[in-house]
């Protein structure tokens, strides 16, 4: 124990980069559709007296270079947000063990890492779901930190020519818009007034919202549009309208985990990381593509080994 690192999320920022991320999380996802991660479903403790859960959520992932055994702990508190000094409402932390001896190695802030490979996993999925596609339009509904961060990692990522915007609270995603364009030195991000217009005519959609009604339909969508479903409102899929579920090819993360995540939605899944591997064909250009995902304990333990890799050899170096 004498060896035990803390690593703070000032220290974790520091050290993330879009392009390692990218590779931790793609990995974790085609290790996971050849049965190389080990991963339950994440548990919910809910305190009797407050607002506060907490979600534990542990895994293994068999690889190389991004292989650990860990457990994400995170507590949701809504109640810090009214506080006289507010505190975060989401706080996250991996534990990074020694897969042989079991001896806890590291503690890892994990609130930017979460924003980071969930991301970063739309991005995965987006590559290999829209191949042979161009990819001119993205649309982003939300502006919260998902929405931040996608819009990020996807202007890294796709040689989008227009990003756009929407969120019900307006102030909001104009706030967003406007740090966007000067971080990018750019005009690209705009502001949109309706949800409709939208998603209207684009190439690639995310839903990053606590939506309890859907805020896509149907008919507002173009051939071949692939959208990455990652917000949580009633359920994890409450924000697209049951009719696109039901004409479009829908892939997850986890299938197991989507058994109980997704109780309910009857339709048929597919896991991306089978697409990545090859054992899974992509889907034909006009066919509309959904990615569902749910966040899996796996991407957060090769995030963790990343993380942990990089601060070991920065410390060797100084």
């Amino acid at each position: 124990m004498n060896n035990l690192l803390y690593i703070n999320e000032e220290t974790v920022t520091k050290l993330l980069n879009w392009d390692s991320t990218f590779k931790a999380i793609e990995i974790a996802l085609e290790c996971t559709a050849k049965n190389r991660a080990i991963q339950s479903p994440r548990t919910f403790t809910k305190c009797p007296k407050t607002d506060s859960i907490l979600l534990t959520m542990p895994g293994y992932l068999d690889n190389d270079a991004f292989g650990a055994l860990g457990c994400k702990l995170v507590t949701a508190t809504p109640n810090n947000a009214t506080l006289p000094q507010p505190l975060p409402t989401i706080n996250a932390h991996i534990m990074l063990f020694d897969d042989v001896t079991g001896v806890l190695k590291a503690v890892i802030a994990g609130t930017e890492i979460t924003k980071w490979r969930t991301a970063a996993a739309s991005a995965v999925a987006t590559k290999y779901l829209t191949r042979g596609k161009k990819l001119k339009v993205l649309a982003i509904l939300g502006a919260g930190n998902q929405g931040h961060s996608h819009a990020l990692a996807f202007s890294h990522f796709f040689p989008f020519e227009e990003i756009r915007i929407w969120n019900r609270n307006k102030y909001k995603a104009e706030t967003l818009v406007r740090a966007l364009n000067l971080f990018a030195n750019t005009g690209k991000f705009k502001c949109y007034e309706s949800n409709k217009e939208c998603v209207t005519g684009a190439d690639v959609i995310v839903t990053a919202t606590f939506a309890a009604q859907p805020i896509v339909e149907r008919d507002w969508l173009k051939p071949g549009v692939h959208i990455n479903a990652i917000g949580a409102g009633v359920n994890h899929y409450s924000e697209l309208s049951p009719d696109i579920y039901n004409t479009s090819d829908v892939y997850v993360d986890h299938a197991e985990g989507a058994k109980v995540e997704l109780a309910g939605l009857g339709v048929k899944l597919g896991e991306i990381g089978g697409v990545i591997a090859g054992d899974l064909p992509p889907p034909t250009l006009n066919q509309v593509t959904v990615f569902q995902s749910l966040g899996m304990a796996v991407e957060d333990c090769a995030m963790a080994r990343l993380i942990y890799d990089l601060y070991v050899k920065q410390c060797q170096k100084e």
